[in-house]
């Protein structure tokens, strides 16, 4: 995890690490199977497993409101990974990919934008 924070930490959006509550966990997998079957049952799929090789990352602004600091890691998918709000706070959220050494950005910036 440290060199996954090492490459965050370079990213101008994120910086300092202390700024942020950092949460990791592996990013889930759905066989094709399962999500056929889910189309047709007109439900989500149920994930069944986990790709081992793609880190999830979810940082939120330190200490805004219930959002703590420092970094933490989970073996399944932390309440409210990935959700957002109407709060104006910062946020990071993408994955870091273990085999090719690369991040992938989904946003980076404040939770809300002006208009």
């Amino acid at each position: 995890m440290d060199h996954v924070e090492a490459e965050l930490s370079r990213l101008p959006c994120v910086g300092d690490l202390s700024k942020w509550e950092r949460r990791y966990f592996y990013r889930l997998e759905f066989s094709d199977e399962e999500n056929t079957r889910s189309l047709k049952e007109d439900r989500m799929p149920k994930p069944t497993g986990y790709i081992r090789s793609l880190i999830e990352f979810d940082l939120r602004e330190a200490n805004y409101e219930e959002f703590g600091s420092g970094r933490k890691s989970y073996s399944d998918i932390p309440p409210e990974a990935g959700d957002t709000d109407d709060r104006d706070y910062r946020l990071a959220i993408g994955t870091y990919d273990l085999k090719t050494g690369k991040i992938n950005v989904y946003h980076c910036g404040r939770n809300l934008s002006p208009p």
